[in-house]
């Protein structure tokens, strides 16, 4: 018996597997356009106690620079979580674990230009370009969070640039970042979207404006790989909006 409505959920790195595993997978750009969230992150170190909460993650965020592109957040990560700030190894990273709760954390991601595509049947290879352009905007958003942070009254920030590791002004910083390349960046990525986009034209998205997989019936997407570019925010209620759109207007279609 064959299903009326089949829904694709698998996210968006996955989502371009399955459907060729499926057979389903023969849209040029299933599986390109792979957009994230290209992230950085620095600490700093103040001469009182920061104390954090031990287990859950307490966040507030800075929009002031959203106009371009730039979100950063400030979070309170266990020690552990955050280490990969920290420089040093062996008793000088032990040491700087011991003061941890001298440490605040800032993040900051930004609304990258897709760069990326996810390859593959049976397993995933994902490939990803960061685009110059999205690269001096990280740099851009490190000296942000550490002027910030310089303000907060922090005696020392800690970089991740492998030369400059630690500043103690935002001069010493900004020099630091004068020498500084996108690949000297310690970078994570988040909220990967846009592998199986929607939209009206049929020659660049997969799936159609309604959530319709182009050429096949009663097949729906309903996941982050749906988002036909980088949201600039954390994509879980845009996702969850989607997702219920798409499912409302599909019982009314079918």
């Amino acid at each position: 018996m064959l299903s009326p409505l089949v829904v694709l959920a698998a996210d968006a790195l996955q989502s371009p597997a399955l459907l060729r595993r499926s057979g389903l997978g023969r849209h040029p750009m299933t599986g390109r356009n792979l957009a994230v969230h290209p992230a950085t992150s620095i600490a700093d170190r103040f001469d009182h106690l920061v104390t954090g909460s031990p287990a859950v993650l307490q966040s507030t965020g800075v929009e002031e620079l959203h106009h371009q592109g730039i979100l950063i957040e400030a979070t309170a990560p266990p020690p552990g979580m955050s280490s990969f700030i920290l420089p040093g190894l062996d008793r000088d990273l032990r040491a700087e674990l011991d003061s941890a709760n001298h440490l605040a954390t800032l993040g900051a991601m930004i609304a990258d230009r897709p760069g990326g595509r996810v390859t593959g049947r049976t397993g995933r290879l994902v490939r990803y370009r960061l685009d110059p352009a999205d690269g001096r905007t990280l740099l851009r958003a490190v000296a942000a969070m550490g002027e910030l942070l310089f303000a907060a009254g922090a005696t020392e920030v800690l970089t991740e640039l492998p030369r400059h590791p630690r500043v103690r002004a935002p001069a010493e910083l900004h020099q630091a970042l004068s020498r500084t390349t996108p690949a000297g960046l310690h970078l994570s990525a988040f909220h990967p979207t846009g592998t199986v986009a929607l939209g009206r034209d049929a020659q660049i998205t997969p799936a159609d404006e309604h959530g319709w997989l182009r050429g096949i019936h009663g097949l729906l997407v309903t996941d982050a790989s749906a988002l036909p570019s980088c949201p600039e925010v954390n994509p879980q209620l845009t996702v969850m909006a989607l997702a219920m759109a798409v499912s409302q207007n599909s019982v009314e279609l079918l």
